[in-house]
């Protein structure tokens, strides 16, 4: 007997046999004359083979149990199995049932494949919603003046509290040069 648990819903398998296969990949280049190279291999992951009966005490209660089978196998739920090995981190590759001898009254044959899957630990957090962002204020475009005689960055400086640097890099003017009549940027 066997236990195949999702870690809510725990089902009895009345398991006969037991196989367990490891698989590799072999990567084969052909060659002009004589056999294939080999230049590596995959190991795949360990699989497990069961075969048995699903018996329950009624038609109804077998199908009930072969439906949860098929919902775990659908949804991909990550399983554990107790029987003669124990292993955690399986997931349904194969499933199917048998009608031999015309069937049982109470009971279904099956034969399952369990896969084992490896489970990544990332350090990936996803972002949280807090809800709409506020509109961001447009950048005011500025203050600007008419240039009349006597105006210097530093007069401008000392009256806005605009950097003079500032000032000289939206203006480009010289400091001894600063043009009467023209528009300058002062805050």
């Amino acid at each position: 007997m066997g236990v195949l648990s999702d870690g809510k819903t725990k089902l009895e398998l009345f398991v006969e046999s037991e196989h367990e296969m490891i698989d590799n990949i072999i990567a084969q280049h052909p060659v002009q004359r004589g056999q294939p190279m080999i230049d590596h291999t995959q190991r795949e992951s360990k699989t497990w083979d069961f075969e048995g009966k699903i018996m329950a005490g009624n038609q109804h209660l077998v199908d009930n149990k072969f439906t949860q089978l098929l919902t775990w196998q659908e949804q991909g739920v990550i399983l554990s199995y107790n029987g003669a090995i124990h292993h955690p981190n399986l997931i349904i590759s194969h499933l199917e049932k048998t009608y031999d001898e015309g069937g049982y009254s109470n009971a279904v044959k099956f034969s399952i494949s369990l896969t084992n899957i490896r489970i990544a630990n990332t350090s990936f957090v996803k972002a949280k919603h807090v809800g709409a962002k506020a509109p961001t204020k447009p950048k005011s475009p500025g203050k600007y003046v008419t240039v009349v005689a006597g105006n210097t960055y530093w007069g401008w400086w000392q009256k806005y509290g605009t950097p003079i640097q500032t000032l000289r890099n939206w203006n480009k003017w010289p400091d001894r040069r600063i043009p009467i009549g023209v528009k300058a940027r002062v805050a």
